[in-house]
């Protein structure tokens, strides 16, 4: 029995309907990345991807709908992996000490997973053409780290931990704008962009941005 099997519970013939679709939309999403990272969205066929996670040339089509709906669904799933960094690192922080820790979860999250953050990039400025298909989720994405950000310094405030007159709406816009912009300088250039060195240095500027000015 391989190790598979074995953690499903036995053999592949006893595996139910559910768990046999997960194992192959797993693959398929697998193996979607791959050709991703390889040939970019626009040369990335649902019949490679098929024959790639090794299933028929149309199961990706059957299972997917089209190419923007396995994209869309990549990039959901994705963005929930990075999303378990932040909320892991953030807890219940706010404030100054939530935003350290949300660049602390980006940089593990590029530093375990490369090739998520890489594709996640690469989606995210597809999702920018009018024409794109899988805009919104990207959008959803965004607008839930603003958000999240907007809360953080909103409850830094309140608790004397941010300056009084700090915007938590052009703070949280600031804050999105250099996840995106490292990240896609990072995708471009990688060694170009010492990712350690910058994301030490953005904490320190949030910091100096953000902390009350003693009287």
């Amino acid at each position: 029995m391989d190790a598979e099997s074995a953690r499903l519970g036995g053999d592949t013939t006893s595996r139910t309907q559910a768990q046999r679709t997960a194992m192959s939309d797993r693959a398929m999403i697998d193996a979607a990345i791959e050709l991703i990272l390889e040939r970019g969205t626009g040369k990335t066929t649902l019949a490679a991807i098929g024959e790639r996670a090794g299933y028929s040339r149309g199961l990706a089509t059957y299972r997917f709908g089209s190419k923007a709906g396995l994209f869309d669904q990549i990039c959901r799933q994705i963005s929930k992996r990075w999303i378990n960094f932040l909320v892991e690192e953030v807890g219940d922080e706010s404030g100054i000490e939530a935003m350290c820790a949300a660049t602390d979860a980006y940089y593990r999250f590029v530093s375990e997973l490369p090739d998520d953050a890489r594709v996640l990039q690469i989606l995210y400025h597809d999702a920018a053409s009018p024409e794109s298909d899988f805009r919104q989720t990207a959008i959803d994405v965004y607008q839930r780290q603003r958000n999240d950000v907007e809360e953080w310094v909103r409850r830094g405030i309140e608790a004397g931990a941010i300056r009084s007159d700090a915007d938590p709406q052009s703070e949280a816009v600031r804050f999105v704008a250099y996840i995106a912009g490292i990240s896609y300088m990072w995708m471009l250039m990688p060694h170009a962009v010492d990712f350690s060195t910058v994301h030490a240095d953005y904490k320190e500027e949030i910091r100096r941005n953000l902390e009350p000015q003693s009287s």
